[in-house]
Parts: C-alpha cells; sequence; structure tokens
C-alpha cells in the first residue's frame, strides 16, 4: 500500500514511464496471498509496460547509444516478470508429494535466469537493479520451499535422511561481521559443502532458493570487482554468511573473490593469504584446491616470499596436473624471475615448461600470449642451450592452431638461434593448415631470391661486407619449408599458387600507375644523394 502511494505521489512524466510500468507490474503480481496465477491485470500491466520500453527505444537515436542499454535491461525486467508469475504459479501448487517435479520446473526457469545476464561492462547500477529484484523472487521461494525441511518424511527415507543430518547444514557459514572478513579470519566449516551427493534430494529442493541467492551474489561481486568497486564486492560477499545453506562451488568462488579483492590492495596482503591459508580444503575438489594453491603462491610472490611462493605453485600444479591455470601462474612466476635475475637462464627454462603445459591444456585464443611470451624467451636463450632444450623436451600437445597468429615471427626466427625450434612449428603449421602459411611462406621465398640476386653481384666484385648481416628469413630454411609444404598438399598449393597467377593477371597496373611508380622511385632515389652530398 505504501508503494502504491509513493507511485501516486511521483510526477506524471515518471507515472507514465516504463520503471513506473515495472512497480505496478510487480504490485499486481505479489498482491493477495492466495492465488498468485496470471490474472487479466498482470497481462495488460505486462503489455502497457513493453509499449512503454518500445515507446522510448524508438525516441532514441537508430544508431546504439549508452541510453539503451537501460531500455534493454527494462526489457529484460518486464520479460522475468513474466517468468515470475510462473513461478508464483508453480509456487501455489507446490505440496509435498510433487515437490521433485515442481522443483524440476523451476530449475529449468532459474538456469534461464541465470544464462540471461547483462554484459560485464554494464553499468554497476543495472547490475545491482538486478540482483534486488531476483531476490525478492527467491525469498519467494524461501518462503515455500524451506518449511517443507521440518516436516515428517515418508519411512523410507528417514535412515537417508538421519544419515546426511550432520551435512545438510554443513556450509552454515557464521553470521561474522565485516570487520572479521577484512581481517581475514576464516572459520574452518567454511569449506563444508551444503549440498552434495550425502544431502537428500529434498534438502536440495528446498534450499534452492538460497543457492541461487548465493549464486547471484558471487556473480554481482565479480563484476563488482572487475569495475574497480573492491568495497562494494567486499560488502556483496559478506552477505553470504547469512545465508542458512550455499553450495560447495559457490563457497569456493566467495573464497576466491574475497582473496583477489585483497589482492588487489597491496596493504591487505596479508589479509588475503591468511583467508586462504585458514580455509578448510577438505571438500573442495582437486581442481578448486590447485587454484587456491595457485592464489596462495601470488600472494607470498607479492610479500617477496619468493621460495615458499615456487613450492606453492608446484603443490597447485602437481594437485591437478590438467589445470591451465596453475601452469600459466607458475610460468608467469617463473618469467617474472627470469627476468629480475638475468642472464641466469633457470627462469626461463622453467617458464617455457610451464607456457607450453598451459598453451597445450587450455587451447583457447588467450593461449596466444603464452606462445608469444615463449618465442621471446627462446630468443634469450645462452650459449649451452638450455632454453631451447626445454621447448624441445615438451611432449605434450602443440596448439598449432595458435601458432598460426606469430607466423610472421617464426619465419623471422629462421635466422635467430631458435631457429630449428621456428622450423619445427611452421612444418606443423604447413601440414595442419597449409594455408595459412603458404602465402607468407612464399612472400619470404621471393624476398629471399631478390636478396640473392642483388647480394650476387655484390660479391663477384668483392664490394660486399661480410660484418654485415643478411635481412629476412635465410634461403636454405625457406628451400626446405616450401618442398615439403607442396608434397603434404599438391592439388591444394597447386590451386593457391593458380590463384596467385590469376590476381596478379587481373591486377595488373595501368601504364598510369607504373608511370607514377617510377616516378616516385626516381624522386626518392634522387633526394637519398641529394641528402648524401650535403651531409
Amino acid at each position: 500500500t505504501q508503494v502504491r502511494q509513493l507511485l501516486k505521489a511521483t510526477p506524471a512524466e515518471f507515472a507514465g514511464s516504463s520503471r513506473a510500468k515495472f512497480y505496478e507490474t510487480y504490485l499486481a503480481l505479489v498482491k493477495g496471498s492466495g492465488e498468485r496465477a496470471k490474472t487479466t491485470d498482470f497481462q495488460r500491466m505486462c503489455k502497457e509496460g513493453i509499449k512503454a520500453c518500445l515507446q522510448e527505444w524508438n525516441e532514441l537515436p537508430p544508431v546504439g547509444t549508452p541510453a539503451h542499454i537501460g531500455i534493454l535491461h527494462l526489457f529484460q525486467l518486464m520479460v522475468e516478470l513474466g517468468d515470475a508469475s510462473n513461478i508464483y504459479t508453480s509456487l501455489a501448487a507446490t505440496k509435498a508429494e510433487n515437490l521433485e517435479a515442481k522443483s524440476g520446473d523451476l530449475k529449468s526457469v532459474l538456469q534461464t535466469w541465470r544464462e540471461r545476464l547483462p554484459n560485464n561492462s554494464d553499468p554497476i547500477n543495472i547490475w545491482s537493479d538486478l540482483v534486488a529484484w531476483r531476490q525478492h523472487i527467491f525469498k519467494a521461494i524461501n518462503d515455500v520451499y524451506v518449511p517443507f525441511i521440518t516436516q515428517p518424511q515418508p519411512p523410507q527415507q528417514s535412515t537417508a535422511d538421519d544419515s546426511s543430518a550432520g551435512q545438510s547444514d554443513g556450509l552454515k557459514s557464521p553470521n561474522k561481521s565485516k570487520a572479521d572478513a577484512k581481517n581475514g579470519r576464516k572459520d574452518a566449516d567454511d569449506g563444508k559443502p551444503a549440498a552434495g551427493a550425502t544431502n537428500s534430494a529434498l534438502t536440495s529442493y528446498a534450499y534452492r532458493g538460497y543457492h541461487e541467492m548465493a549464486w547471484i551474489i558471487n556473480r554481482f561481486a565479480h563484476v563488482a570487482r572487475l569495475h574497480g568497486l573492491v568495497d562494494v564486492c567486499i560488502g556483496s560477499l559478506t552477505r553470504i554468511y547469512t545465508l542458512p545453506n550455499i553450495e560447495i562451488q559457490e563457497a569456493f568462488l566467495k573464497l576466491r573473490e574475497q582473496a583477489k579483492c585483497y589482492y588487489d590492495r597491496p596493504q591487505e596482503l596479508q589479509s588475503g593469504l591468511d583467508v586462504i591459508s585458514n580455509t578448510n580444503l577438505m571438500y573442495f575438489s582437486r581442481g578448486q584446491k590447485a587454484e587456491f594453491f595457485t592464489l596462495k603462491g601470488q600472494f607470498l610472490a607479492k610479500l617477496g616470499k619468493l621460495d615458499e611462493a615456487n613450492h606453492a605453485f608446484a603443490t597447485g600444479a602437481q594437485l591437478e596436473l590438467n589445470s591451465p591455470k596453475a601452469w600459466a601462474a607458475w610460468g608467469r612466476y617463473n618469467d617474472e624471475c627470469f627476468c629480475r635475475n638475468l642472464p641466469d637462464t633457470t627462469g626461463a627454462v622453467n617458464a617455457i615448461s610451464c607456457y607450453m603445459q598451459a598453451a597445450g591444456l587450455a587451447k583457447r585464443p588467450r593461449v596466444r600470449r603464452f606462445l608469444a611470451r615463449t618465442l621471446w624467451l627462446l630468443s634469450q636463450d645462452d650459449a649451452n642451450g638450455s632454453v631451447c632444450a626445454a621447448f624441445d623436451a615438451y611432449n605434450g600437445e602443440m596448439p598449432t592452431w595458435y601458432w598460426i597468429a606469430l607466423v610472421p615471427q617464426l619465419l623471422a626466427g629462421l635466422d635467430a638461434p631458435y631457429s630449428r625450434q621456428a622450423q619445427q612449428i611452421l612444418l606443423r603449421i604447413a601440414k595442419q593448415y597449409p594455408q595459412a602459411l603458404y602465402y607468407a611462406l612464399r612472400t619470404a621465398r621471393e624476398e629471399s631470391l631478390v636478396q640473392r640476386r642483388q647480394q650476387a653481384p655484390a660479391a663477384e666484385s668483392g664490394a660486399a661486407d661480410p660484418a654485415t648481416p643478411s635481412q629476412g628469413p635465410p634461403a636454405p630454411a625457406i628451400d626446405e619449408l616450401m618442398p615439403k609444404l607442396k608434397t603434404a598438399h599438391p592439388l591444394l598449393t597447386l590451386s593457391m599458387e593458380a590463384m596467385i597467377d590469376q590476381i596478379v593477371h587481373r591486377l595488373k597496373p595501368c601504364p598510369e600507375e607504373d608511370i607514377y611508380r617510377l616516378a616516385h622511385a626516381l624522386l626518392s632515389d634522387g633526394l637519398q644523394q641529394l641528402h648524401q652530398q650535403v651531409s
């Protein structure tokens, strides 16, 4: 009633807006304590709200602007109002006998809500508005589902319920203050699972609203941290302590976000390290344990405890050998150690091994930065060739597809100390993705031939300077790669060569363009001669 009075007291321009229509529609949805099915008034208000959104959208320019984001957000809220009406209808018909079936219907809607989120770059106010709206719906779910826990169960389920009673509330986090969270004090029971394999199906269904609350809070905290709002992130995560039951995955995400918040604050690094060190890892999976040890290594490295950090990184990689995050973090640590201790190549050797393991496991475009860093480390090899030997020792899967972006660097590396390694990578690309290499390789071969023709007269006259290094890839390496590519893919190579001939023939410059090119070359040559005479 008070909300309706506030809406009536608002200015006229707000009363007709899409935001006011949303509030009125929500009030129509929740009014009354009896039947909560779709009503005619609710349907009419929904249509009016969508119509108001469309009118505001039509008033905006056709080019996308920041003003469109708010209208899209209101569209999403209006759509979720319809979903909420279905949820209320399901809750009104939920009983102990059909709890499993109704929970299944509810799960499909809530899963859709998890996938329907704003972009991470959208304003934080939009995220906050969405979280506040959904928590009202989750509270309504809790009001209906939680009382089923206290109801007596059939005799055949009593044994299973009694055996899991000790763990059904395992993740009841203590109602700690925000100061305790900032000081990194963490109860040992924070790692216990709330809904796992040992929990009864009834407990899992009954706590669904709390599980969704924990999920959306963690998601909001993650976005707040990306926006640089560390205090908002920590404050949001602290609210998870007030929930009586959350899943083990949400407990892990909460602790990880909390630790990353402390990592961004140099004065609270020790508090973040305490949060990780005091966490009971017994109930977490091996991958989650590996990520915790990786975070611990990052904190220790930032605090200057290098030996302990290296041990933590090694423990994380050993716990989950297939974790690309653990290998990548360990590789960055060794890379930084190498940059601090030049020219000692121990760190470079370890970094090469870690980067290649991470690239082989991740198989995502993000691994290109590891490959680029690998090429740089290869260029810093010592006289003993230890860094190149570490690269050759890698026996895992080679992410050949992501090496394609570095083909120009690999061709230039044919004249570098790591030429043998570059040639091996290029051979892999030639066998698997010949089209990605052929044109660059053909261009490099033509440049090499032109360079050899220019150097031949100078060598015969004795005017060549032996101390002057040659530019471009060496001819023997290019001459070795091209025949192998043609042998592996003869028909494809013939087609590509025919296409190049057609391009050269059809795109041949006209006489005017040739004259302009020759005039430009003569002018450049004349200016160069003039500059030499003046100097």
